[in-house]
């Protein structure tokens, strides 16, 4: 049996900049624009949300997203992070950028908005 994948108490509204993740509607908006997401990249972008400012390994990707029983191949994180990107990237700034040998991280672009995850009920 799978673990199930990380799932926090509650919903909530998570952003970063002019990133907004609704939880409890299951929506995504950049820059005001309404972004069609799948239920994995909807909870990669979740999960790189609520851990905004830190690198998150491949590894740490594989289990807070697909959960700690996923035995598929480890490319899906690049593969589903790739698909963020052109998803979210033609909306604005970067916000998820590559650490080499260690992993991912989604932060504001500098200058922006504070970057914080905000936690609305």
């Amino acid at each position: 049996m799978l673990d199930a994948p990380d799932v926090s108490p509650g919903p909530q509204v998570l952003r970063c900049g002019d990133l907004v993740l609704d939880e409890s509607r299951w929506t995504v908006h950049r820059a005001g624009t309404l972004v069609d997401l799948s239920p994995t990249e909807f909870r990669l972008l979740a999960c790189l949300l609520r851990h905004q400012g830190s690198v998150l390994s491949r590894a740490q990707l594989l289990e807070h997203v697909w959960g700690r029983g996923y035995t598929g191949q480890s490319q899906v994180v690049e593969t589903y992070v790739s698909y963020l990107r052109r998803k979210l990237h033609r909306l604005g700034p970067s916000l998820i950028h590559t650490r080499r040998g260690a992993g991912y991280l989604l932060s504001a672009p500098a200058g922006g908005p504070d970057s914080r995850t905000q936690v609305t009920p």
